[in-house]
């Protein structure tokens, strides 16, 4: 998966903090949830391109790792309900207790969602490819 950003802080040239285009966003359905609100995040130069705060960067983040991105992030705690809600039923007929009991099934979802970017987080940071020239689309 390709994408276009500017680069905002060029201090440390193998971790760069990056920022997209807003109108990116714009049409975007999830900015709601977005937690990159600031529209800043981290990506990797290992090329060590020569690099300054401003330059239009191309990013590259592989399809397989956006997928599994998006499924540990949000399929993984969905896929949870399921098995929460039949645990409930070995304890309780109650529609409410069971819903609680499937909701908490997503709770550990994003609770595993998070531990799991924690320790491999950095495995899922995207590169920068290349530097973009001004007439580049």
């Amino acid at each position: 998966m390709k994408q276009n950003a500017t680069v905002l802080d060029s201090k440390d040239q193998e971790r760069l903090i990056v920022g997209c285009d807003k109108s990116a966003c714009e049409g975007c359905k999830g900015s709601f949830f977005c937690t990159n609100k600031n529209n800043s995040f981290e990506a990797l130069n290992p090329d060590r391109i020569k690099l300054k705060e401003g330059d239009e960067v191309e990013l590259n983040l592989p399809g397989k790792k956006a997928v599994n991105t998006v499924f540990i992030s949000l399929g993984l705690p969905l896929i949870l309900f399921v098995p929460g809600y039949y645990i409930g039923t070995l304890f309780t007929s109650s529609d409410l207790f069971l819903l609680l009991f499937g909701l908490g099934g997503i709770a550990v979802g994003f609770i595993f969602a998070a531990i799991f970017f924690r320790f491999r987080g950095k495995d899922y940071v995207p590169t920068i490819v290349r530097k973009k020239d001004k007439g580049d689309e």
